[in-house]
């Protein structure tokens, strides 16, 4: 495959450089609006609300992460997406916290939290799958997804200013806006069927609206789920998210049904045993079986192809296929959520439902789409549109998301990105089995594409998940330069979902330094069954000035002993721990 001419960029770029004075006309010119606000001095608080509610799996203005397109942002909040889990709690040689536990902003949304809450970067600028500090420092961002093509790609950046420049925003009556050309491109990627386009600004939103055509095409109220998934948190929405009711510890509502997901690793059924699918598929009967038996109607089953928000569980094509042959004789209608695993990122086809084998009633797309601009779509069928009569004039492609849905295909095609998340993502999971067989604390990997996750344990003969250790390797790998988020029910998974730029030669870099934070950590420290985990990382040495709130550098303050206590409390994590991963 040709070198492109982003990855020539990449081998030139070293992991960690200070930019000089003659090159600050060029960062400015690169730089995001929100990211150029706050270098001409926007108030920080403010920075933050006008980022707003962006999307998934690690970085915000600030302060976290619904959106990981913007480039001014604080590496941090936890989870789409993506992965804020507070942080690390250890018996012994802890390292000394910044707490931001007490920001307004954070007290005010409890969903919304720092995935380090130890020094949390202020990322000010980005390129590609790299990341900008307020020193200059280059990180590379192993986990931010939304921005699908690489952040601030500078076709997307163009093409959304042309627009801005050009198109007019009126609101309040029907505008020909002229033949948009997004529709029909993007059409042909997708089954045939799926010929109605439904836009909207989030994948929230988009699954509100894809609940809401499923209710009225089916006349019934009864949604089925997967176990610990997140569709987001808006209105309804939050009920078909067991994550998101889970964390809040809010009662699950009766017109919801969970599934157990099909994880052969850690599940009730498991590799071992060869009829572990079918097993599943016989629990998931019954709990269909018992809406219509309870005089409930079903209205839709939601679920990711690849299960990738509840711990980058791949599940059995038999095992989808089966579910939707279910749903469909029960009355209701298949929804495909491709908010994580779509537009290429599988490698091996544009959809990952495309790769199960199986075709959604109902598809939902997010930010990926607008390599982060806040536009998502529902793809259904004529007939199922149908029942939205003149309210699907609401639903129109604006000119500004023509221009950079087009944009984000033609990078796509023209920087074969999609072969590229095939072979990059090949090469990441035989790198990271090479470690998996070298460390103990390696469980599992597994993954699609340009999608890895990688389960941290205590040991692989207990399979015990290992949530501080997992931390700990999240901050270890922060002071290496490189970003990554946890993910699982346990928070114990190591996600890898970078923009599909991402190289070979980054694949080297991140291996490398994963390899050397692992050598690092202790042996013989797995905690005794039934006793609680004690994990002692190696002592930290840290200089007299290091890094400080906000990602700026300056000396630490002592603590008296009140404020240690205080740090301590801090460490606990937080207990939301789930994003918006529109």
């Amino acid at each position: 495959m040709p070198v492109t001419a982003n990855e020539n960029m990449s081998r030139k770029r070293s992991r960690k450089r200070k930019v000089g004075d003659d090159d600050t006309d060029n960062l400015h010119s690169q730089q995001h609006p929100l990211a150029a606000a706050s270098i001409r001095g926007l108030d920080y608080n403010v920075v933050r609300m006008l980022q707003g509610n962006n999307d998934d799996f690690a970085v915000e203005v600030g302060g976290m992460m619904d959106s990981f397109s913007s480039p001014a942002a604080v590496v941090g909040q936890s989870s789409t997406s993506s992965f804020s889990s507070g942080a690390p709690t250890f018996r012994a040689n802890q390292e000394e916290s910044t707490d931001v536990t007490n920001d307004p902003l954070v007290k005010m949304f409890q969903s919304f939290r720092l995935n380090q809450e130890q020094r949390p970067l202020k990322i000010v600028r980005s390129s590609y799958q790299y990341l900008y500090d307020t020193t200059n420092s280059e990180y590379l961002d192993c986990v931010n997804s939304v921005s699908h093509v690489g952040h601030c790609h500078p076709a997307v950046v163009k093409a959304a200013a042309a627009s801005m420049e050009r198109d007019p925003s009126i609101t309040g009556m029907d505008i020909d806006h002229g033949e948009m050309k997004y529709p029909d491109k993007l059409r042909q990627t997708l089954p045939h069927y799926l010929d109605t386009f439904l836009f909207c600004n989030s994948g929230s939103e988009a699954v509100d609206l894809a609940l809401q055509l499923s209710t009225l095409h089916t006349g019934g109220t009864d949604a089925v789920v997967t176990d610990n998934a997140f569709h987001g948190s808006i209105g309804s929405v939050h009920h078909l998210s067991p994550k998101v009711f889970k964390a809040n510890n809010m009662t699950k509502a009766d017109w919801v049904h969970i599934l157990a997901m099909p994880d052969l690793y850690r599940g009730q059924y498991q590799h071992g045993d060869p009829e572990a699918v079918h097993k599943y598929l016989s629990d998931a009967r019954q709990v269909i079986e018992s809406i219509t038996q309870s005089g409930r109607k079903l209205a839709c089953f939601i679920a990711e192809p690849m299960l990738v928000v509840p711990g980058m569980v791949i599940p059995s094509a038999a095992w989808l296929q089966e579910i939707y042959k279910m749903v469909r004789e029960a009355g209701g209608l298949c929804i495909a959520d491709e908010v994580q695993a779509g537009l290429g990122r599988v490698g091996s086809h544009f959809w990952s439902f495309q790769a199960q084998g199986v075709g959604p009633d109902i598809l939902i797309i997010g930010k990926n789409i607008g390599n982060g601009y806040p536009m998502a779509l529902v793809a259904t069928s004529r007939e199922i549109a149908a029942v939205l009569g003149d309210r699907i004039k609401e639903y129109g492609c604006s000119r500004m998301m023509d221009a950079v849905g087009c944009a984000v295909l033609e990078v796509l095609q023209e920087e074969h990105l999609m072969t590229a998340a095939m072979s990059v993502g090949k090469y990441l999971r035989e790198q990271l089995t090479i470690l998996q067989h070298k460390h103990d604390y390696i469980g599992d990997v597994r993954g699609l594409g340009l999608m890895v996750g990688l389960e941290v344990v205590w040991s692989k003969e207990s399979k015990r998940p290992a949530r501080e250790v997992a931390e700990h390797i999240i901050y270890k790998m922060k002071e290496e330069n490189v970003i990554l988020a946890c993910e699982g029910y346990n928070r114990n998974i190591l996600m890898m979902m970078p923009p599909m730029c991402f190289t070979r030669d980054n694949v080297v870099h991140l291996v490398q330094q994963l390899d050397k934070v692992l050598s690092e950590l202790p042996r013989h420290c797995y905690p005794v069954e039934g006793s609680a985990p004690v994990f002692c990382p190696p002592v930290v040495h840290q200089s007299t000035v290091s890094e400080g709130r906000l990602g700026i550098l300056q000396p630490q303050e002592e603590e008296d002993e009140e404020d240690q206590l205080a740090s301590r409390e801090n460490l606990e994590g937080p207990k939301h721990n789930y994003q918006d991963l529109d």
